[in-house]
C-alpha cells in the first residue's frame, strides 16, 4: 500500500485539495488585513490632509480680512 492509499481519505474527496483551499483562503485572509490596514493608514492621511487644508483656510481668509481692513483705510 503506498502513502497516498494509507492516509485516511477526504469525505469531500482529495484532502490535498481542502489543504490548498485552506491555504489559499489563509492567503486571502493575509491579503484582506494588508488591504485593511493600508487603507486605515490613507484614511488617517486624508484626515491630516484635510486638517492642513482647514489650517491654510484659515489662514488665508485671515489674511484676506488684513488687507481687506488696510484697503478700507
Amino acid at each position: 500500500m503506498s502513502a497516498a492509499e494509507s492516509r485516511p481519505r477526504c469525505r469531500w474527496g482529495g484532502g490535498e485539495a481542502v489543504l490548498r483551499a485552506r491555504a489559499e483562503a489563509a492567503g486571502y485572509r493575509r491579503l484582506l488585513r494588508a488591504r485593511a490596514a493600508e487603507v486605515e493608514a490613507l484614511r488617517g492621511a486624508v484626515g491630516a490632509l484635510h486638517r492642513q487644508l482647514e489650517g491654510l483656510r484659515d489662514r488665508r481668509s485671515g489674511e484676506l480680512a488684513k488687507y481687506q481692513v488696510r484697503g478700507g483705510e
